[in-house]
């Protein structure tokens, strides 16, 4: 399996504590939106928070004017990553980063 980078978008403020909370509520949020069940956790030395939905391990990375989304999955599980699924995905950080105070809502 091979980590593939996937997506970046770029941040207005970086991660601290207060907004790392607001992460952790949102994701439990919308823990339901999910097809199945997933975990999260965060690196323990690192601004790096892992999402398990498996097959596919979901690194977010956080930097200080970016935050970048890595997958890991079987080539199996990669076919079924469709365009559609891409957006969705897409759209769903972009307002569960918005909602923690990342990024400015457009």
């Amino acid at each position: 399996m091979k980590r593939e980078k996937i997506y970046e978008f770029k941040i207005d403020k970086a991660l601290n504590a207060a907004r790392r909370k607001a992460l952790e509520d949102n994701i439990e949020k919308r823990a339901e939106l999910s097809p199945k069940p997933f975990e999260y956790g965060w690196e323990e030395d690192a601004d790096v928070l892992h999402i398990l939905l498996d097959p596919v391990d979901i690194e977010v990375e956080f930097q200080p004017e970016k935050v970048e989304l890595f997958a890991t999955a079987p080539l199996w599980a990669k076919v079924g990553f469709t365009e559609k699924k891409k957006a969705e995905l897409r759209g769903l950080v972009e307002t569960v980063l918005q909602d923690s105070k990342f990024i400015t809502a457009k």
